[in-house]
C-alpha cells in the first residue's frame, strides 16, 4: 500500500525517492536499490536520472561495462547531464580509455557552460576536480604541457584550491621552467603567507637549485606557522646537512 500523502508534489516525491536510492547504494543494500531504480526507469523512461543511478549502482558493484552502458543511456536522453558525464569520464579514465574520457568530459564542460545562465560554483568545483585528475594523469606520464594546461583550467574554475597552484608549479619545474615555477609560488606565498605547503615546496625548489640558505629560510618560516610539523623539521635537518 502506498502511504505517501496524495498531495506531495511529484518533483519532491521523485527527489525523495532518488535520495533513498542513493542511501541504499551507500549502505550497500544493492538489491533494494536495484528494485527502486528499475521502478524509476519503467515509470520514467525519458528521465536520465534513472539510468544515472543505475550506472552508479553498477559502479559500486564492479560491473564497469554495465555502468558505462547505463551512463551512456542517460547522456543519450540528456547530453547535458553533468553528473553522468563526470561519472562516465572517470570510469573511462580508470580503464585506460583516456582520449574517450577527455572527449566526454570536455563535451559536458562545454554543454554546462552553454546551459547555465549564472555562476554555479558547485558545478565549477566538480569540473575543476576532473581537470586536476586529468592533469595528474598527464604529469604521471611526463606530458607536462598537457598537465599545465589542465591545472590552469582547474585553477580558473576553482581559484581557492591552492594545492593546484603547487601542482602546476611542479609541472613548470619538470618542464624546465624553473623561474616560472618559483615565481608562481612566490606569488602564492605573498597572497597566502600562512599557507605552509607553498613554503615547503619553495624550499624544495631552492634546495634542488643548490640554494640551501634560501631553502632553510622558507622552512624556518613555515615552522613558525606550524611548529609541530615533522616534515618541515626533517627538511631543515636535510638542508643543514648539506651546508
Amino acid at each position: 500500500m502506498n502511504l505517501e500523502p496524495h498531495f506531495t508534489h511529484p518533483s519532491l516525491r521523485h527527489r525523495k525517492n532518488d535520495r533513498k536510492i542513493q542511501e541504499l547504494i551507500h549502505q550497500r543494500n544493492f538489491a533494494d536499490a536495484q528494485r527502486l531504480i528499475q521502478q524509476k526507469i519503467e515509470g520514467e523512461p525519458h528521465n536520465p536520472d534513472g539510468y544515472h543511478l543505475e550506472g552508479v549502482l553498477f559502479s559500486y558493484t564492479g560491473k564497469i561495462g554495465k555502468a558505462i552502458e547505463s551512463f551512456r543511456k542517460a547522456l543519450k536522453i540528456d547530453p547535458k547531464h553533468t553528473d553522468t558525464a563526470i561519472c562516465l569520464s572517470v570510469l573511462l579514465n580508470d580503464i585506460g580509455r583516456y582520449d574517450e574520457a577527455k572527449k566526454v568530459f570536455e563535451h559536458a564542460n562545454t554543454s554546462i557552460a552553454e546551459k547555465r545562465p549564472g555562476d554555479d560554483r558547485a558545478v565549477d568545483r566538480k569540473f575543476s576536480v576532473k581537470h586536476v585528475e586529468l592533469a595528474d594523469l598527464y604529469y604521471r606520464y611526463k606530458r607536462f604541457d598537457e598537465a599545465i594546461e589542465e591545472y590552469s583550467k582547474a585553477i580558473q574554475l576553482d581559484p581557492k584550491n591552492l594545492e593546484v597552484f603547487i601542482k602546476r608549479s611542479k609541472a613548470y619545474y619538470k618542464k624546465g621552467f624553473v623561474s616560472r615555477a618559483i615565481q608562481e609560488l612566490q606569488t602564492l606565498k605573498k597572497e597566502n603567507p600562512g599557507y605552509t605547503r607553498v613554503r615547503i615546496q619553495l624550499g624544495l625548489f631552492h634546495l634542488n637549485q643548490g640554494n640551501v640558505l634560501d631553502a632553510e629560510l622558507e622552512w624556518e618560516t613555515a615552522l613558525e606557522f606550524d611548529p609541530n610539523n615533522k616534515q618541515i623539521k626533517d627538511y631543515l635537518k636535510l638542508a643543514q646537512s648539506k651546508r
